[in-house]
């Protein structure tokens, strides 16, 4: 779905993605799988406000309040996808992750394969970039819920970190947009930037550090792997979603 936000400036920079590479991620593919897994962790919670950070053109909130009569908002930096969003129907503001604005009837923030895009120079400033979108909603909305790629590797959780490395460095993306014209498999439109996956543990680990408990979660249907990808040391990969409380 058209997920991505730009990220402004901060203490850590976040790498951004150009209009184009943006462009890419306004579809709906994988929307209904998130509206279901949304409902079955929301645990017949009464809910006031759902925010979506990176909401793009506003494919998950419109599907969301259609089939739940829930009110919904994306926060966006692109504008384009703002204002896509507003010709929509869909309650939509300009705000970046790391410092989204807040209007006080929030109840719930979903971030919807949106993580891994929160990536900066090295692995250091990435895991920053992400702790730091978490905590800006810690002690202001109820919940959070999380759909995220899982990439289990077959060795120590190296698959996440070998894709980082191939997408954030210049060279190496230059060799992986090359093979990516043969092996339509090692394409990706984050050449040149950098994306950040990880095992499912990893994540958990990175939530409870950001100060959020895991209270429920959903695992996703495991996808092919193609024999390039292996090469990655790829043991699985699936979409899975978490419902994450604040820890007392």
């Amino acid at each position: 779905m058209g997920r991505l936000s730009q990220i402004m400036p901060q203490a850590v920079t976040q790498q951004t993605l150009s209009p184009e590479q943006i462009e890419a991620f306004y579809h709906d593919q994988f929307v209904e799988d998130q509206v279901h897994d949304f409902e079955a962790l929301r645990n017949g919670d009464t809910l006031n406000r759902i925010v979506d950070i990176g909401g793009g053109v506003g494919y998950f909130a419109r599907s969301l309040s259609e089939k739940t009569g829930a009110k919904t908002r994306v926060i966006d930096m692109d504008i384009i996808s703002v204002e896509r969003c507003r010709e929509s129907g869909v309650d939509a503001i300009q705000g970046d992750a790391l410092s989204p604005p807040k209007t006080g009837d929030e109840s719930v923030v979903c971030f919807n394969l949106i993580l891994h895009h929160l990536v900066g120079k090295d692995e250091q400033a990435t895991r920053t970039l992400q702790l730091q979108a978490l905590r800006a909603w810690k002690g202001n909305v109820s919940y959070i819920f999380v759909n995220e790629y899982i990439y289990e590797s077959a060795m120590l959780d190296i698959s996440g970190k070998l894709i980082y490395l191939i997408t954030s460095n210049k060279i190496l993306s230059m060799v992986g947009s090359a093979i990516a014209r043969i092996i339509p498999s090692f394409n990706a439109n984050t050449f040149g930037i950098g994306v950040r996956f990880r095992a499912h543990q990893e994540w958990c680990k990175l939530f409870a550090e950001a100060g959020y408990q895991v209270s429920d979660s959903r695992l996703g249907q495991n996808e092919n792997i193609s024999l390039p990808l292996r090469a990655l040391f790829i043991k699985n990969i699936r979409r899975d979603s978490f419902r994450l409380e604040p820890k007392d």
